[in-house]
Formats: structure tokens, sequence, C-alpha cells
């Protein structure tokens, strides 16, 4: 279980580092991290006894998350013409970057589902939600599981 609890235990050493270097940005967008992670990790234990349910694949979802949404706000501050606003957004979607494995590639991600999908023989629509578990199951915070999900149902729809 101690596995399971690096990366936060991490980035919490990470948010010290910043406060001694005196990183504006990096502290920022660290303690916003750190009180996603506390924010989840309460509301698990409201629906739950167990209090080791916060893992490295719960905090990775949670960066994911964050990534995207500041990746929306970019998009959003672009075009309103706010570059400096947007920079900004993309600065600290960096920042949150670091704590995720290596993504995949579209190009990987495509040979990936194409493993998966005759790994287990799925065939239809209707399997897609195995060809996903597999997925999620094998690369957690290695890819962005929308773009995946839309190339499981494009693939899965042309066999069919």
């Amino acid at each position: 279980i101690l596995y399971n609890k690096m990366l936060i235990e991490k980035i919490k050493k990470d948010l010290v580092n910043h406060i001694k270097s005196g990183d504006k940005t990096k502290i920022s967008i660290t303690r916003l991290l750190i009180a996603a992670v506390k924010d989840k990790e309460i509301s698990i234990r409201k629906n739950n006894d167990s209090s080791d349910l916060l893992t490295d694949g719960l905090v990775m979802e949670i960066i994911n998350k964050m990534i995207k949404q500041r990746n929306i706000t970019t998009q959003t501050y672009i075009d309103a013409g706010r570059n400096d606003l947007a920079e900004k957004e993309m600065l600290e979607a960096k920042h949150l970057s670091v704590y995720l494995p290596k993504q995949l590639t579209e190009k990987e991600l495509n040979i990936v589902v194409d493993k998966i999908i005759l790994e287990t023989k799925a065939i239809t629509l209707r399997d897609m939600g195995r060809v996903m578990q597999v997925l999620k199951e094998k690369y957690n915070g290695k890819c962005d599981f929308q773009f995946a999900s839309n190339l499981v149902k494009k693939k899965l729809a042309n066999m069919g």
C-alpha cells in the first residue's frame, strides 16, 4: 500500500522545494493539486471505511482532469485574444504533467488498442466496455481516455 501513495508524497516534497525556491506558479499549482487530492480522499472516506484507497492511479486521474481543464481554458483565452492568460494556463498544465508517465502517442495508442481488441476478442460495440477496462488497467495515466474511447468505438464500429 505504501507504493500506492508514493506519488502524493513526491508532490508534497516538491511543494516544499518550490516554496524554498520561491517559484510562485509552481507553489500555486502544486497547492491546488494537493487540495484536489485531499478533496477526493475526503469524498472516498465518506463513502468507504478503508483509509488506504488513495492510489497513484487515482492521483494521476486527478492530474489528467486538471490538465484537461487547463487545456480547455487555454483555448477559451486564445479565442478571446488573452494570450497572457492562455500562457499561464499552459504553464500550469506543463507543471502538472511532470507527475504523469510518458503519454502514448496517437500511433502507439492505435497499436495498443488493436492489440487489446485482439486479446479480448472484441468484435462489436457491445465489447467496448471490456476493451476500455483492459486499457484503463494497463495504461492508466498514459493516455487520454476520451480520445482512446472514440478510437475504440470507431474501430469496433468498422468491424461490426
